[in-house]
């Protein structure tokens, strides 16, 4: 189980933020001795998971067969994207589901825009950073205190933009604010031009499991009329989303926060 562990732990240093590494880095990512790390990575590669070329360590398409059999098992095609489709019919927009891990949402769903003109484009598996993501204030707005105080700990955060939140008083000031309305709106805090609407859904008891959102590029639709006209559209998503997910209880349990 320890090898698995640490097999996993590898797997998980890559990013998009980090798609090559070297020993090094992948044992400094990972918490591991450079000897520990080169054992995962020699045994990940022979079973197929990560090549080498020359120095670097980069991951290979065998990873997503892991992704693949987790989305399969919960179904989310058939309960969510429905929904998904429905608001990028309506609106034009990309609209996506995510859950925390970390320090990032992860995309679950994902309904994509048909021209995005910006370079910020998410797809199933993709993560960003919650404290500059629509859907990742909700989901921090809905930790448990310590859960929250923990997180915060780790400020300042990346800045992306010169409206991304770094501190911990302006975050924790945003959150109290998404948790108060009940939803998320941004704009230009992951990428100039992007805004984005997000609401919470719940599991049967009222926690906070998962979050949905609409993102679109400011050109085309400015903040105010994001939040009007999405809002509604997207707490009725969320909803319906919610009541799917209430036949599969274990589903909402291995997607939470």
């Amino acid at each position: 189980m320890a090898g698995l562990a640490r097999g996993l732990a590898v797997i998980e240093c890559f990013g998009a933020d980090a798609p090559e590494l070297t020993l090094s880095e992948v044992a400094a990512r990972a918490g591991l001795t450079p000897a520990t790390a080169r054992r995962a990575l020699l045994t990940l590669e022979t079973l197929g998971y990560v090549r080498q070329h020359r120095r670097r360590f980069v991951l290979r398409s065998r990873v997503l067969a892991l992704g693949a059999a987790f989305l399969g098992a919960m179904n989310l095609k058939d309960l969510v994207q429905p929904h998904l489709q429905a608001l990028n019919a309506r609106f034009g927009d990309a609209s996506s589901l995510t859950v925390l891990e970390g320090n990032d949402v992860v995309y679950l769903a994902h309904a994509a825009m048909e021209k995005r003109e910006r370079r910020l484009r998410q797809s199933v598996g993709s993560r960003l950073p919650a404290h500059a993501a629509s859907t990742g204030h909700v989901l921090l707005a809905h930790l448990p205190p310590d859960r929250l105080a923990t997180y915060l700990a780790q400020a300042p955060f990346p800045a992306y933009t010169a409206r991304t939140p770094v501190t911990a008083e302006e975050l924790s000031a945003l959150l109290t604010a998404v948790r108060a309305q009940d939803h998320a709106a941004v704009c230009d805090v992951i990428e100039y031009g992007v805004v984005a609407v997000a609401v919470p859904i719940r599991d049967a008891a009222g926690r906070v499991f998962a979050a949905i959102n609409c993102s679109a590029d400011s050109t085309r639709v400015r903040l105010p009329e994001m939040v009007e006209t999405r809002l509604p559209a997207l707490r009725d998503a969320a909803r319906e989303i919610s009541t799917a997910l209430e036949r599969f209880p274990a589903l909402a349990h291995s997607v939470g926060v």
